[in-house]
């Protein structure tokens, strides 16, 4: 980094430092504070104190700063893998290669410089090796041969989900504002590095710094807060459309209000600010949705390529969720019958269809949480939690099951004798498996508006 302008109060970074020889991080936080200083950036670091309790804080050159390195929980590491280790004695990461796997998740990892002997050391305190190059992360040699090995899970109930579009340098996005004046506006910027970690600095194509055209405004972007340029393509307009309109150098999402001058503007509603205003013909846009690195039409009864979630044919219902209601999805996809997610209503497509955000399912990546279409008939309101526990479960009742994520309905086939573990048969995989009382909840059925046990 040339300066600290990028870096924002409450960023994750790392502090690079030369001990006994060998280079090494330490983790830290971007302090919310105004720098008394040009040029230097002042954190709080997460494993150093002072005093015996209290967190050092310092000002560090942007050089000797990097964001914190990509967090992969679910890596197994095998012999012969560079890796960083988080030494908890010196509160930083050293870097090391394993020199042997064992068992419990624990590995032997020998270090480059001889004041630090082989160790044994846990999976949590282990990492894969990357270096921070011009603004972007190098891939590992491991990651170049795209020799990956997860940790195994057992279980085929595993939930396969779709990755997160990625977004590469130079490429043209649209970023949602996260000014309170500006909240819900989207303006125009241009990626210019990649950080990692989900994070991109993107340059403003339309909005200058105290309106200098020579100096360009950059802000730091969470992917979560990205999208690209959507279709431009726009014929007729209509009163009630739905649009996106360029108004004070940003796109808003508005509806068209009235007709005017022949066509050639229209009086548009600007849902965010509750504003009307005259937006000239050529300043207005489809309105689409963006899920999952696909935009959606709101208005049609297809989704764009790849599908989200298949739709069977229904009738008609009456809109019964609203927006932000949280709520629960049963999966129809083969071999997941009968599991059901909490999620939370996003939007009203008409025709008894939802796009709903799940809570506990994400993208491959785990970095963002998953968007689906699902049709009414699949959605629920949350269980009443004044039943959702009993003092004990009796075989053959029916009960929901939390795994994977998700709430399962099977029946009981077993208990323990103090009622404390219980065996749940589920039908539509035909397993059996055993579950603490804590993480097992009646069965209940929304029937015609209202909650029934099965």
């Amino acid at each position: 980094m040339a300066n600290d302008g990028f870096w924002r109060g409450g960023d994750r970074v790392e502090v690079e430092r030369v001990v006994s020889g060998a280079v090494v991080y330490f983790p830290a936080i971007v302090v919310n504070e105004p720098s008394v200083r040009k040029n230097v950036v002042w954190v709080e670091h997460e494993s150093l104190v002072v005093g015996g309790s209290v967190r050092m804080k310092e000002y560090v050159i942007p050089t000797h700063l990097r964001p914190s390195s990509p967090c992969e929980p679910n890596r197994r590491f095998k012999s012969g893998d560079e890796v960083d280790v988080f030494r908890d004695s010196e509160g930083c990461w050293v870097r090391g290669n394993v020199t042997e796997v064992r068992g419990d998740s624990r590995y032997i990892v020998e270090f480059n410089d001889e004041n630090r002997p082989e160790t044994e050391v846990g999976h949590s305190n282990l990492r894969l090796h990357r270096d921070w190059e011009d603004g972007a992360w190098k891939a590992s040699s491991l990651e170049q041969g795209n020799d990956l090995e997860p940790i195994h899970n057992s279980t085929k109930l595993k939930i396969k989900l779709r990755r997160r579009e990625q977004y590469e340098k130079e490429a043209l996005v649209e970023v949602r504002s996260e000014k309170e004046a500006y909240e819900g506006s989207w303006y125009c910027a241009r990626v210019v590095s990649i950080l990692g970690d989900d994070k991109y600095i993107v340059v403003h194509l339309r909005i200058t710094r105290d309106g200098d055209e020579s100096s360009p405004l950059k802000d730091l972007v969470e992917a979560k807060n990205m999208r690209l340029v959507p279709p431009q393509q726009l014929s007729s307009v209509e009163p009630g459309d739905d649009v996106d309109a360029w108004f004070n150098k940003r796109w808003w999402i508005g509806n068209v209000s009235k007709v005017l001058g022949g066509g050639s503007k229209y009086l548009v509603y600007l849902i965010s600010t509750a504003e009307e205003e005259i937006v000239p013909h050529f300043n207005l846009r489809p309105r689409k949705d963006w899920i999952n690195g696909q935009w959606v039409s709101p208005s049609k009864e297809e989704c764009c390529n790849p599908p989200m979630k298949k739709l069977k044919s229904c009738e008609t219902a009456m809109k019964g969720f609203h927006k932000g209601m949280m709520v629960e999805v049963e999966s129809d996809e083969p071999g997941y019958e009968g599991a059901w997610y909490s999620a939370k209503i996003v939007r009203y497509l008409g025709e008894n269809r939802y796009i709903v955000e799940y809570q506990t399912l994400k993208t491959d990546d785990e970095k963002e949480l998953l968007k689906e279409v699902a049709r009414g008939s699949d959605i629920r309101p949350i269980p009443p939690t004044l039943i959702q526990r009993v003092s004990r479960y009796e075989v053959n009742e029916d009960v929901d099951a939390w795994f994977n994520d998700g709430w399962w309905s099977g029946r009981v086939y077993q208990k323990s004798n103090n009622y404390t573990r219980y065996g749940v048969y589920f039908k539509t995989t035909n397993e059996a498996l055993e579950f603490e009382y804590n993480d097992l909840r009646p069965c209940q059925v929304w029937r015609k508006g209202e909650w029934t046990r099965a």
